[in-house]
């Protein structure tokens, strides 16, 4: 059914960790099912997030740093019942070493790592952010 698709990209996505087979769920969801059921709209919304994620690192590969720091941010705000955990802690973490390596903005570097910390905990990116943190 559309719910247990869309539960197992939530699993992976907000459990496990596992972007790229969180955001393939969704879109199975999508393709499989009849648009406006509720797991459809839901696994939709889902990938307009996984998009502006996608949008932060093009914008980064094309040098608009600024921009690229910004949907960074954005996708890492989301309503956490909305968005998959993993997919925030991603960016926040990309936040934070595009404000370290790129912007120069230490201060707002150790407030983007040190969210990651406080609020991931069980992702791969807190221990990255702890390791950045030290090396500050």
């Amino acid at each position: 059914s559309a719910r247990a698709q869309y539960y197992i990209g939530w699993n992976y996505g907000d459990k496990q960790f596992k972007l790229d087979a969180a955001k393939e769920a969704y879109q199975k969801v999508v393709e499989n099912y009849t648009s406006g059921l509720k797991y459809v709209e839901k696994s939709k919304e889902k990938l307009a997030h996984y998009k502006i994620s996608d949008e932060a690192e093009a914008a980064y590969n094309g040098g608009d740093l600024q921009k690229a720091v910004d949907l960074r941010e954005k996708v890492a705000r989301l309503d956490e019942k909305k968005s998959d955990k993993g997919l925030r802690a991603k960016n926040q973490f990309y936040a934070g070493v595009i404000y370290q390596k790129k912007l120069n903005d230490l201060d707002k570097a150790k407030e983007a790592y040190q969210k990651v910390i406080d609020n991931y905990a069980g992702s791969k990116y807190v221990a990255m952010a702890e390791a950045k943190l030290k090396a500050l």
